[in-house]
């Protein structure tokens, strides 16, 4: 059970990390195919161990991610959620006889839109004048990108025609034309600076920048395919006759929006969408269905993240046939080698793939695939490149066997090999200039102390040139160093210094992770440093003490273990102690939270909006302090927290002679538990 635990708390890590690179940074590095799967993999865990999960993870997907530094955040109006998707005929067909079985009609209208590949946006509008313009964010809270909006020639900083309402939640697609991509990449190769993957990524970027040029920002196009708070004095309850209403207030909207009765013609309005999708001059990853009728949308509701009145079909994976031409041997942090495959460049969706990642050893034996073989080549969700076979009819001349390596590629050492020769892994640590960077790269990243700057590149030169030898030597780097350096300039230097010194404050759990140890990420990191409490308790720990930690396996106490008792660790922590102030985590321990918590084991009801945090907010810390969140008011309910504009749950709670929490106290409570 210790074991299934464990392997739960590493796959909701891994969650939380790849939304933040797609919401947040809109790089996503693994496909919508594979973050689908995890999704019903944990789905199906919480079904089986339901005991095993708190009361926070009882919906396992999020709408979002909190956003980058840097930006200002407001609230939505109204929150904007995320749309459930499926990849076959008879996924969709389910959703259409869920949705006839519950409203009981069999003649529904439906309407179909393209699933454009671009960043959310969210455009209020009030009196027709733009006055804020907001990513999607966590969902509830979303980053202000007003300023770079404005300067979007496709959206409009007024509204004009008849009627135009009050306020206005307008919900729609940013995103980059394919032409557009191509221009601005070769005017950056031209010029030597960064070029941009695809168009999402670019689409990203440009709207994140702090200080945007028009020319450059007008790449990007707007097209609307919603809304979030939108008046019902209008009389409009469809769908599509409302996005038609929005154009011509001037918003711009797609003109493949169609409405459909059956699901015979949603499918084959899908099929046609993949048949031209290639000679479209913008990326799209499927259709979106919707429920036509306001009215029937209200009956269905929502979910937790979701609308169940709608879904997306994705198209699948894009395939291309290629030739692998050689093996190499990449050296991770924890010395793990992976094999890349060098293939025959192919183009696909845009993007040239020159190397495939062979993930292990264990994969080379499954594909059986050899250099000189023709293969199969897909980018998952377009992004990731992945061998998905090999095609056994097209064989060359020159095949030969893929040879496992025994000494390391970048120092040279032998190599350790498990007993089914799946992972390979080179036991130099610190020794092994590849591990060393990637360690370090690990150590600067948001992960470890979030040093801007110091990228994989720059690392790299440090170590190169012994200017870096373990973690602690960063805070021994100079300007005078750092401008030696070529690439990089005076501004750079004096941001890389800055961002060092800020780096040295950090709490006890970030410390950890970022020291890279084996299976210690960010939610390990907090179990032990709750536990321990400082650093000196976790140097002197035993291996016993670190196995009965509960929320950590044996695996991984020992990884933990072997780690700071090796000599050169202990030196390296110890140095690096003296370097930063290493504080508390934010929450006090749990004996503490059980002796003097108000929430504790108490079922609490929230009512009304809040000035200083969002209810999302309010929520994560009530379960924290093990409080319970209930969505209704009943007689065993122990609290009704009341902030700004209450709805029916107050008057319900009046009945029950319910205690009212406000605002501030709420706020007080908190303060004893919690860095705000």
């Amino acid at each position: 059970m210790m074991f299934i635990k464990n392997y739960i708390l590493r796959l909701k890590e891994r969650m939380r990390y790849h939304e933040y690179l797609y919401h947040s940074l809109g790089s996503p590095i693994i496909s919508d195919c594979r973050y689908d799967f995890l999704i019903e993999k944990l789905n199906y865990l919480k079904k089986k161990y339901k005991h095993l999960f708190a009361e926070e993870d009882f919906f396992v997907s999020s709408v979002g991610a909190p956003g980058i530094a840097g930006l200002k955040r407001y609230k939505h109006i109204t929150p904007m959620l995320s749309l459930n998707h499926v990849f076959d005929t008879n996924s969709y067909l389910n959703f259409d006889r869920k949705i006839k079985r519950f409203l009981k009609e069999i003649r529904i209208a439906f309407c179909c839109e393209l699933k454009i590949d671009g960043l959310a946006l969210n455009l209020i509008y009030k009196k027709g004048i733009l006055i804020r313009a907001m990513t999607r964010g966590d969902g509830i809270i979303g980053e202000d990108v007003t300023n770079n909006v404005r300067m979007i020639s496709s959206i409009p900083n007024k509204l004009h025609g008849i009627n135009v309402p009050r306020k206005l939640e307008v919900r729609g697609e940013i995103f980059m034309l394919k032409s557009n991509l191509m221009r601005l990449n070769s005017e950056a190769i031209n010029n030597h600076t960064k070029i941009f993957s695809n168009t999402r990524n670019a689409s990203s970027g440009l709207l994140r920048q702090k200080c945007s040029k028009t020319t450059i920002i007008n790449n990007l196009t707007f097209c609307c395919y919603g809304y979030g708070y939108y008046p019902r004095y209008t009389n409009i309850f469809s769908h599509y006759h409302r996005l038609l209403q929005l154009h011509r207030w001037g918003l711009p909207i797609s003109g493949y929006n169609s409405i459909f009765y059956s699901y015979s013609d949603v499918l084959h309005f899908f099929e046609k969408i993949k048949n031209v999708r290639q000679f479209l001059d913008f990326d799209i990853d499927g259709i979106v269905v919707k429920v036509d009728s306001v009215i029937l949308q209200s009956k269905l509701g929502y979910m937790n993240t979701a609308p169940r009145w709608a879904i997306a079909i994705k198209f699948i994976d894009q395939e291309k046939i290629s030739k692998i031409l050689n093996v190499i041997y990449q050296v991770g942090r924890t010395g793990v080698i992976t094999p890349v495959a060098i293939i025959d460049p192919v183009r696909i969706s845009g993007v040239t793939i020159g190397k495939v990642s062979l993930y292990n050893f264990g994969e080379i034996k499954r594909l059986g695939v050899r250099i000189g073989d023709f293969i199969k080549v897909k980018r998952s969700g377009d992004v990731i490149p992945k061998i998905i076979s090999v095609i056994g009819n097209c064989c060359s001349d020159d095949v030969s066997q893929i040879e496992f390596p025994r000494l390391c590629p970048v120092c040279k050492s032998v190599l350790k090999v498990d007993d089914e020769f799946v992972k390979v892994r080179c036991m130099q640590g610190l020794k092994c200039s590849g591990q060393l960077k990637r360690m370090l790269y690990y150590f600067c990243s948001k992960d470890g102390l979030n040093i801007c700057g110091l990228g994989f590149k720059i690392i790299s030169k440090l170590v190169d040139k012994n200017y870096i030898k373990n973690f602690s030597d960063f805070f021994s780097l100079t300007y005078k160093l750092l401008i030696s350096l070529d690439d990089i300039g005076k501004k750079t230097a004096i941001n890389i210094i800055s961002a060092i010194n800020r780096s040295r404050d950090i709490t006890f759990s970030k410390f950890l992770c970022s020291l890279g140890i084996c299976e210690v990420g960010f939610v390990k990191s907090k179990i032990i440093a709750q536990h321990f409490r400082s650093l000196d308790n976790l140097m002197n720990s035993t291996l016993q003490e670190l196995c009965l930690l509960k929320g950590i396996g044996l695996s991984t106490a020992h990884h933990l273990f072997n780690f700071i008792n090796k000599k050169v660790n202990r030196e390296i922590i110890f140095s690096l102690s003296k370097n930063l102030n290493i504080s508390l985590s934010y929450i006090r321990s749990d004996e503490i939270v059980r002796r003097s918590n108000l929430f504790f084991k108490k079922k609490v009801v929230i009512s009304g909006s809040f000035n200083k945090f969002s209810r999302t907010k309010v929520i994560y810390w009530i379960n924290k302090l093990e409080g319970r969140v209930m969505s209704n008011v009943s007689k065993n309910t122990d609290y009704i927290i009341l902030g700004k504009n209450p709805g029916h749950k107050f008057v319900k709670s009046k009945e029950f002679n319910l205690k009212v929490i406000l605002e501030q106290e709420l706020l007080d409570t908190i303060k004893k538990f919690f860095e705000l």
